[in-house]
């Protein structure tokens, strides 16, 4: 007698807890192992109960994946860490860099619903795309944009 409760014991808590894998929601802000680091981003789409659409907190879009659940390691709480970029991350950046009109440290005038506003490249992300931070604004305004929404800033 003993010896079947406990195997229904056993039995119950191994089934609980194989079905215990946390499902993410669209706009959980989470860490995703890429390239070898846990990156936070946020889930933009769930694709199907294993697996979601990301999209990599200061990163460009072109760089939105679909990840399988596994790669997913848990919610982001309290101040994200952000390790280097991804080697392929900084070739891509290093490529543009050499042709791009715009440098890092360039200080610019950034288009943003209709007004220009006072920004410093940051980065570099892409072909003529930048990662730019808005003078006097804290780092949640920066954005990444095209050449086509920054002028050269007046000397």
């Amino acid at each position: 007698m003993i010896r079947r409760s406990f195997l229904a014991f056993s039995l119950l808590a191994t089934a609980g807890l194989s079905g215990c894998k946390r499902q993410y929601a669209v706009g959980d802000h989470v860490y995703v192992d890429w390239e070898g680091n846990e990156y936070p981003a946020v889930i933009i789409v769930a694709v199907s109960p294993t697996k979601y659409k990301v999209h990599y907190d200061g990163y460009d879009s072109m760089w939105d994946e679909t990840v399988p659940r596994d790669r997913i390691k848990g919610l982001v709480e309290g101040a994200a860490r952000h390790p280097e970029p991804p080697a392929k991350v900084r070739a891509k950046a290093l490529q543009a860099a050499q042709t791009n009109r715009y440098k890092v440290g360039d200080r610019v005038r950034v288009e943003w619903h209709g007004q220009l506003y006072q920004a410093t490249i940051s980065s570099v992300v892409g072909t003529e795309r930048y990662r730019v931070h808005y003078d006097g604004y804290g780092n949640e305004w920066d954005e990444t944009v095209d050449s086509s929404r920054i002028q050269p800033r007046a000397p």
